[in-house]
């Protein structure tokens, strides 16, 4: 059985009455069946359009394009990189 994990809000009187209505007008007995329901249905949407990058095939192209011919790098690229470097990041290709 997974394990329940609890969440407590506080809304001003007049979300909780408008969240309390579309509960029963969705015919939920309750809030928290209300809000279960819409961070299930909900949430993967949102989690995919943070997570996939859509181009156009022009998009696509010039992308290809920088990567086989990178323009060289500007001053203020390479004194970023350096503050990095003096900063000890270390980028880790596992994440």
């Amino acid at each position: 059985m997974p394990k329940i994990l609890r969440y407590e809000m506080q809304w001003d009187e007049e979300t909780y009455e408008l969240a309390e209505r579309a509960a029963r007008a969705s015919g939920l007995t309750s809030i928290k069946a209300y809000v279960t329901q819409l961070v299930k249905q909900n949430a993967p949407e949102v989690l995919e359009a943070y997570s996939t990058i859509k181009l156009t095939n022009a998009q696509f192209d010039a992308f290809c394009e920088a990567c086989d011919n990178p323009p060289v790098p500007t001053v203020k690229l390479r004194k970023a990189a350096q503050a990095l470097d003096e900063e000890g990041f270390v980028l880790d290709a596992n994440r």
